[in-house]
């Protein structure tokens, strides 16, 4: 057993010996070669399991299985499966696999070299695998299974070593593998040189835990993207990870840009590709430079490492699993008239602000603060109480006061001129490009204008007129329609005083309508209709819960900050209580692998930026075990920054789709840029 471990620095086995240069051809002729979707399968014996696999799992266990033993890149690779497809159960026939051959060879040393298979997952999931690995393999053919969490776990790497599997966190890696100062190089070093060798060095320190004093045979990271960023520290200690084979599990391999595969590359030593500068090289730059080689290049680099399966692949002309459809519904509601002037006041300050920041040239030094009026927009659409500052009237008269500058008779003046066709640039005298209009009434190009406004000179260039100008004196078309819409509303204290106390937001009006009918729906002869309701605010799931409680609601709530105990209860509770109708669960809960086949309807109070997280709640109900359609409805309010962020999204998709080959696309990656932020501002 003692082999298992290493308490000294040295040389790792989990790196081939031999130091090559990988060439990019042997990666473009492993693509050629599976160029379609594998279809060669292995089982293992009758017997061995509880249940059988079904033949995309089989698929997948051959695929695994060769990528361990043939590999010249790495041994491992990344399993991408949608979510429900089986990962899990891949998994373990894997590490089952593995160890039938070991007990056939019946090898006569007293010790092993490598300890078992390491699970690294969230820590919501821990027990469920260690339940997983327990019920889904027979008696005659147990697995150890060693749950390392809790304070009361074990320091001695021998009794880590000895366990077939070990399931943990990613907190406590973090914690017990502190990062090997020489993978740095990962970041710095260039890839002339192939397999470095400090990529296999293991220098240990005094205060390593127990994790890290173990050569595991295999490393097994589920919900890999946990690691997409590659500077943290969760990722760092992951990298530093010592194991001979190497396994990335999730089924959304990227989330938000292509940059999410560099941190799986360094885990899976993925040469040339882990090392960052020829990342950027061999992948980014070619991305950039043309978007539709870029991606054709990608996806046979992704080919050689990645299996991957969505719930709509074809297997012989059929679908590889049987699941019930999946209705998406986009549900739009209007605000309330109070929510409505509370919103349009927000979104014009917001935007501004935003036109203020850009003409001065400072939007970069005033990001965060325009990342929290964005979070400001999207909070009101909810609840405006959500918006912290802005829930008291006295607050919003202030602001009133800052964004309405003229009588509602000016805007209407104002927006005259900007509409007549014969209106010109009061310094270029053509048709003006980009209008804006002054508060003394003038109309001028922006670019006409702008210096004046950003110069030494704050005046009017207009003739004969010497007004100050600054950017709030300064409209384009939206801002004078925003102006006029906002004097249209009321202003009363009355209705400002409405949004306080008990208030229900329209969002939460529309769930309970919503949840209402679907309760009149069911009959005594099929089973009752359940639904999970996603938001990603506490806050917003405290005002569903508490308009729940008044309309009597037979619910059960799910959050991060639930003990695992209370959440397997809930979870428990809402699966088999058919008088429980409503999981509300927050949008990071939804995404960390739960089984919640009972619900057939889901609800998203909320929108995302990344449309692959809100795919993944919706998988806790539309996966393996589902028997009945699954309904999805989308909650979104009209004319408001929702309704732009349902663009992003599928600019999103588009990238993921392009990366992957699942859809041919020219996008490029997508984070929220400038660009984007003019978009959802209504610039």
């Amino acid at each position: 057993m003692d082999d298992a471990m290493d308490m000294s620095s040295g040389s790792d086995e989990e790196v081939q010996e031999e130091e090559t240069t990988v060439n990019e051809r042997v990666i473009y002729q492993a693509a050629l070669q599976d160029l379609k979707q594998p279809k060669t399968e292995k089982d293992l014996p009758p017997g061995v399991l509880t249940v059988p696999l079904m033949r995309h799992q089989k698929i997948a266990l051959e695929w695994m299985r060769k990528k361990e033993k043939r590999s010249r890149h790495c041994l491992g690779g990344i399993l991408a499966d949608d979510q429900g497809l089986g990962k899990t159960i891949s998994t373990i026939s894997l590490i089952l696999l593995q160890k039938l051959k070991s007990q056939s060879k019946q090898k006569k040393r007293k010790s092993r070299k490598f300890g078992g298979t390491l699970i690294v997952c969230p820590a919501s999931v821990v027990k469920q695998w260690a339940r997983e690995v327990k019920e889904k393999v027979s008696d005659e053919h147990k697995l150890s299974v060693l749950v390392y969490h809790g304070s009361r776990r074990t320091k001695d790497p021998k009794e880590l070593a000895k366990h077939d599997v070990v399931v943990t966190t990613y907190a406590i890696v973090t914690n017990e593998v502190p990062q090997n100062p020489l993978l740095n190089l990962y970041d710095s070093r260039s890839n002339k040189r192939g397999r470095e060798s400090f990529e296999g060095s293991s220098l240990i320190q005094s205060h390593v835990g127990a994790l890290g004093r173990v050569r595991w045979l295999r490393v097994v990271l589920d919900e890999a993207h946990t690691i997409k960023n590659h500077r943290t520290l969760i990722a760092k200690a992951c990298f530093s990870l010592r194991a001979k084979r190497r396994w990335c599990l999730t089924g959304t391999p990227i989330q938000n840009k292509v940059d999410d595969l560099y941190s799986y590359f360094r885990f899976l030593r993925y040469h040339p590709y882990a090392m960052c500068n020829s990342f950027h090289e061999r992948i980014k730059a070619p991305i950039t430079k043309s978007p539709l080689y870029g991606y054709k290049k990608l996806q046979a680099i992704l080919r050689g490492i990645m299996l991957r399966r969505t719930k709509g692949t074809l297997l012989d002309g059929l679908p590889i699993i049987n699941l019930p459809p999946k209705q998406v519904n986009l549900s739009k509601v209007d605000l309330s008239v109070v929510e409505w002037s509370f919103y349009r006041k927000l979104e014009l300050y917001s935007r501004l602000k935003f036109e203020e920041y850009a003409a001065d040239g400072t939007l970069h030094e005033h990001m965060a603060y325009l990342l929290l009026m964005l979070l400001r927009l999207r909070q009101a659409c909810n609840h405006p109480q959500l918006v912290k500052g802005y829930s008291h009237s006295d607050t919003i008269e202030e602001m009133s006061d800052e964004v309405i500058v003229a009588p509602r008779e000016d805007f209407i003046m104002f927006l005259d001129l900007l509409k007549l066709s014969s209106t010109i640039c009061s310094v270029c005298s053509d048709p003006p490009k980009d209008p804006v209009v002054t508060l003394c009434g003038h109309v001028f190009c922006y670019e006409c204008v702008s210096g004046n406004i950003n110069g030494d000179d704050k005046t009017c260039p207009a003739l004969n007129c010497s007004n100050e100008l600054k950017h709030d004196v300064v409209f384009t078309e939206s801002a004078v329609r925003s102006c006029i819409n906002d004097y249209d509303d009321p202003q009363d204290k009355n209705a400002l005083v409405m949004l306080q106390g008990d208030f229900i937001s329209s969002k939460i009006k529309a769930v309970i309508e919503l949840l209402q009918s679907l309760a009149q729906q069911g009959s005594p002869d099929t089973p009752p209709i359940k639904t999970i309701v996603f938001s990603q605010w506490t806050g917003m799931l405290d005002f569903v819960e508490h308009s729940f409680l008044q309309n009597r609601i037979n619910f059960r709530r799910l959050d991060g900050t639930m003990s695992l105990v209370t959440r397997d209860i809930a979870v428990k509770e809402f699966n088999n209580d058919p008088d429980v109708q409503v999981m509300l669960m927050s949008l990071k809960a939804g995404n960390l692998g739960l089984n919640m086949v009972a619900a057939c309807h889901v609800i998203l109070l909320d929108l995302w930026w990344n449309p692959t997280t809100e795919d993944q709640a919706i998988d806790r109900a539309h996966r393996i075990g589902q028997t009945r359609t699954v309904t999805v409805t989308r909650i979104a309010i009209k004319n408001t920054v929702e309704e732009r962020i349902l663009t992003l999204q599928e600019r999103k998709r588009n990238i993921v789709a392009s990366a992957l080959g699942e859809k041919h696309g020219k996008s490029s990656a997508i984070q929220l840029t400038l660009e984007d932020l003019e978009y959802l501002f209504g610039v």
